[in-house]
């Protein structure tokens, strides 16, 4: 059985990915998976819980413990849970990049 192809759509903020992925998704009858929606929801967490989005085990603790009630929150846009978010994109990409070099 054929794996579903897998599109990454990345570019400047408030450019249309999210508009774009959605439609995409929907035309080729694919899952759609909002990973701003995730840094969002990460940085909230950790905002939440008085810690420091900038802190790489913070922010990491923070991923792991996510749940579907944090994806659904009201308060995953606007200045601070753009600040937040920021952040955690940050981490995410400095582990991404530590991960490309060891493998």
């Amino acid at each position: 059985m054929a794996r579903p192809p897998i599109i990454a759509i990345d570019g400047p903020a408030a450019s249309g990915k999210g508009t774009l992925a959605r439609r995409l998704a929907a035309e080729l009858r694919l899952p759609h998976l909002d990973t701003g929606l995730l840094y969002r929801a990460v940085g909230r967490r950790v905002l939440n819980d008085g810690g420091d989005p900038t802190d790489p085990p913070t922010a990491t603790a923070a991923a792991r413990a996510l749940s579907s009630a944090d994806l659904a929150r009201n308060d995953l846009r606007g200045p601070p849970a753009d600040a937040a978010f920021a952040a955690a994109l940050a981490i995410v990409h400095a582990e991404l990049a530590k991960s490309d070099q060891t493998n």
